[in-house]
């Protein structure tokens, strides 16, 4: 049986990347990807056979020119995914479905896209006049798209049951929960250091802002930031002239683990976040996570267990306040019900899941 990942693009180093290298390595199938930025996890690299539709060019990261160059490479330049029998969906590459009807198509949804559905108000409200006149109907118009793909697909597979409530909710349709794989990596507990880490990718909906600007009020506590994104220029700009904030940008896999096993905790509020991959890696390495109760946070975080939930209306106060009770002795108390909590998230779980419902069984 051959095996095809549609995945949109890699452009990150994040969750939905190293789940899609993880499921081919593990399947033995092959990626075909819209392209892959330099800045990327590369699939080429683990050794698994990958189909770039595109080079990317220095406009393909602006969004209104990536959308449609992603659409149209799915469109027209998959043909060659004829010879596989089943096609796994990852990212909204959902388009290619028009002309790959007679496979067995299954999509791992991470989330339906977030602009057009959950985040559509808070985003509109965001815009100048001129913006709202263009996306308005862009998402009425996209909302029609995916919705009426998914429903040509045979199985919808998703990572949380937030995000199970979300597809039943936006797109009436029944999905699978299987959990992403968390373990990747050799996580590890390198010692409780005397600094509070963040890898969130720096979007307004991650709100490493409000991170940053919780450490601003709070000279006598470090912070490590290290990811990138459309936010990191202003990111930057807020920790100036602040010694306790260090913003590093992306980093490789070696220093991710060394920061992440040496920190004090890690700090993750995202808006309703669909899973929360990167809570989970944290206790992989036995840290706590400050988090937010909302979203899939809520199946992974359990206050004053294995780290601290702010209400989904918290202020910079309620986080530095957090930040405060957070202590090194307090950290490590967490550590076992960390470790516990990481192992329901493992990649053997994921593999054995996914193989189950490619089989249907």
């Amino acid at each position: 049986m051959k095996i095809l990942i549609l995945h949109d693009y890699f452009i990150y180093k994040g969750g939905g990347e190293r789940l899609v290298i993880s499921l081919a390595k593990n399947l033995g199938a092959d990626i075909a990807a819209a392209f892959i930025s330099k800045d990327a996890f590369d699939p080429r690299e683990s050794g698994i056979n990958t189909i770039e539709l595109y080079k990317e060019k220095a406009w393909s990261r602006l969004p209104g020119f990536r959308y449609l160059q992603v659409q149209f490479s799915f469109l027209f330049k998959t043909g060659f995914a004829k010879k596989y029998d089943v096609i796994i969906y990852s990212g909204d590459c959902l388009i290619a479905l028009t002309r790959l009807r007679n496979k067995k198509n299954i999509a791992y949804m991470h989330t339906p896209p977030r602009h057009l559905y959950d985040n559509y108000g808070e985003r509109l409200k965001s815009y100048p006049l001129w913006k709202k006149i263009v996306f308005v109907p862009f998402v009425w118009l996209n909302r029609w798209r995916f919705s009426y793909l998914a429903k040509r697909l045979n199985v919808i597979v998703t990572n949380s049951k937030n995000t199970q409530t979300r597809i039943k909710e936006y797109l009436g349709l029944d999905s699978t929960v299987v959990y992403p794989p968390c373990n990747t990596l050799p996580f590890k507990n390198l010692g409780y250091g005397n600094y509070f880490f963040s890898w969130a990718r720096l979007y307004s909906i991650k709100r490493v802002d409000k991170i940053v600007e919780a450490f601003i009020g709070m000279p006598d506590k470090k912070l490590i930031v290290a990811s990138a994104g459309p936010e990191l220029e202003k990111i930057k700009k807020m920790a100036i002239g602040h010694e306790n904030i260090t913003i590093l940008g992306w980093i490789n896999d070696s220093q991710l683990l060394d920061y992440l096993g040496r920190c004090l905790a890690t700090i993750y509020i995202p808006v309703r976040e669909d899973f929360g991959m990167s809570a989970v890696e944290s206790m992989q390495a036995g840290k706590p996570v400050i988090g937010v109760a909302e979203g899939g946070l809520l199946e992974i975080i359990t206050d004053n267990k294995n780290g601290l939930l702010l209400k989904p209306e918290f202020t910079v106060d309620d986080l530095r306040a957090a930040v405060q009770q957070l202590t090194p002795a307090q950290a490590q108390t967490m550590e076992n019900v960390c470790y516990q909590t990481a192992q329901k998230f493992s990649e053997q779980s994921f593999i054995e899941g996914m193989k189950k419902v490619i089989n249907g069984s």
